[in-house]
């Protein structure tokens, strides 16, 4: 009875153990890169801590896809290049161009949030520079932009424009634009304008108008180099599954944007 008992006791703990290996193997992590700095509301580092809309997001759908998320911050085009070898499953704020659709899959439902993208300038020369909406208009200034972005498809490929495309982030552009190192910059509307307040710089610098773009959507892209078609597919129905729930209008209004 003692050797049964025993072979009994055994058998149940290893039961146990094969359960909880069982319970813990179907929880996948990802590791999704993501450009290093602050972008807020989007991506930001608050005391220490990531977080933002597109953060937020990305771990709450995963969770409900039992993923866990580990996130890289890494420079743009850093980041990029370790997404295209596979060596990121995911990366996040990827705009689509038709050159990315060939290492990542772009899903309608993956959309994580829209932006508008615009020239800025020193307020001091408003009378001197203009831009009429066609973007040979500006072929005798030096546009300032950060390595390894993306703004529109016909800017990126426009190779009578006269682009400086060095800095690090958009907050050491414009830098650069107040040193005057470049004519005009490019960026992302609501995180320049942010950074211009931080900076104490926005007295100082104004977009012309039109912008460039507006609501160009951003994403989270899956890597073709890690055959995440499906993975993409499946983020992507509980993505769109999620948009539809008051937490997702709440998660919203704590970032302060509007549907």
């Amino acid at each position: 009875m003692k050797v049964q008992y025993l072979q009994t006791c055994c058998l149940a703990i290893i039961l146990c153990m094969i359960q909880t290996s069982f319970a813990e193997s179907t929880i996948k992590t990802l590791l999704v890169v993501r450009p290093d700095g602050s972008w807020p509301p989007q991506e930001m580092v608050v005391d220490g801590e990531l977080s933002g809309l597109h953060i937020e997001l990305t771990q709450t759908v995963a969770a409900r896809l039992n993923i866990n998320i580990i996130f890289k911050s890494l420079p743009w085009k850093r980041a990029i290049e370790m997404f295209k070898n596979g060596d990121a499953d995911a990366i996040t704020y990827m705009a689509k161009t038709s050159e990315r659709e060939q290492f990542g899959y772009f899903l309608q439902d993956n959309v994580l949030s829209k932006a508008s993208v615009g020239f800025f300038i020193l307020k001091k020369y408003q009378h001197d520079i203009r831009f009429s909406g066609k973007l040979n208009s500006l072929q005798d200034y030096l546009i300032g932009s950060v390595l390894g972005f993306s703004y529109d498809e016909e800017f990126d490929e426009m190779a009578s424009l006269n682009k400086f495309n060095g800095a690090e982030n958009e907050e050491n552009l414009i830098k650069m634009l107040i040193a005057e190192r470049v004519s005009i910059a490019i960026g992302h509307v609501d995180v320049i304008k942010f950074l211009v307040k931080r900076l104490s710089v926005a007295d100082k610098i104004m977009f012309l108008s039109p912008y460039l773009t507006e609501g160009r959507e951003h994403y989270l892209v899956f890597a073709r180099a890690k055959r995440h078609g499906e993975l993409a597919n499946q983020f992507a129905n509980a993505m769109r599954a999620f948009k539809s729930t008051p937490e997702y209008t709440q998660l919203l209004k704590k970032y302060g944007i509007e549907e």
